[in-house]
């Protein structure tokens, strides 16, 4: 793959959070979306998720988080926020390389569902070769802590090998696999994040994460933008459907997968 970092930009976000990016593998960037943002994406993840929302296979234990499938390509609002400028920005600056959109969905956990997302990372099931893949968690609605914010296992990206998990472990024990694959994580620090609508975090794929369960009175309404890098190839996991539109060994095609270097 060609290095083209040089041509990322470097004055969307504060350095610090680029160091809490590289270093602990996770940032928290504050007002990322103003209020009239927030509420027009709302609205339009409402919709999505209304007509096109299924039960989240990642859940565990029983949980109803709810999930859109293709939100990002079938909805023009969610359209336009998965290729928001200024997200898109970030998420090149704290990765240090060109990048593009892979998908984008909106979510819910309805209240008192209190059953937690388990514990996971996101790169034993992403079927990309990239040097970085990684989600933008975008917060519709303010996300305390009892209604389900994410927790994160700090500098987990940085664990030792195998570098990437069995998917088909992962599928057998979904709510172990992480800490049986890699039992060091069990000791790790734990650090839960709080947002409020229009806040996110950016996390990096080989991040260990959960989300705690949702014992408010409120839905828990949330975006995610999945980025990996610009020069990445798709790369189906044994057991995995194959996506219709691409070919193992094929580099996305822009106009289905954006370059965040082509937003407006």
């Amino acid at each position: 793959m060609t290095d083209t970092t040089a041509q990322t930009k470097s004055d969307a976000v504060a350095e610090r959070f680029v160091t809490a990016f590289r270093e602990d593998g996770f940032t928290h960037i504050p007002s990322l979306l103003t209020a009239e943002e927030v509420a027009r994406y709302r609205e339009a993840a409402l919709d999505a998720i209304e007509r096109h929302g299924k039960t989240a296979g990642m859940g565990g234990g029983g949980t109803a988080l709810v999930q859109t499938k293709g939100a990002w390509w079938k909805h023009e609002t969610l359209r336009n926020l998965s290729r928001h400028p200024r997200i898109g920005a970030v998420a090149e600056q704290l990765a240090g390389m060109p990048l593009r959109v892979w998908g984008g969905e909106a979510f819910a956990k309805h209240p008192h569902d209190e059953v937690p997302t388990i514990w996971h990372d996101d790169l034993t099931f992403a079927p990309l070769d990239s040097r970085m893949t990684m989600n933008a968690w975008i917060a519709l609605v303010d996300v305390p802590v009892e209604r389900g914010c994410l927790t994160f296992l700090p500098e987990s990206h940085r664990r030792a090998d195998p570098y990437r998990g069995e998917l088909s472990a992962a599928r057998e024990n979904p709510d172990s696999y992480l800490f049986t694959q890699w039992p060091q994580l069990g000791w790790s620090p734990r650090v839960t994040v709080p947002l409020r609508a229009g806040d996110a975090t950016f996390h990096q794929s080989r991040v260990g994460h959960m989300a705690g369960g949702n014992t408010s009175e409120e839905t828990r309404e949330a975006f995610i933008i999945t980025y990996t890098d610009a020069e990445a190839t798709y790369q189906p996991l044994p057991g995995q459907s194959p996506l219709e539109d691409l070919e193992p060994g094929q580099l996305p095609p822009d106009d289905r997968y954006p370059r965040v270097s082509d937003f407006g």
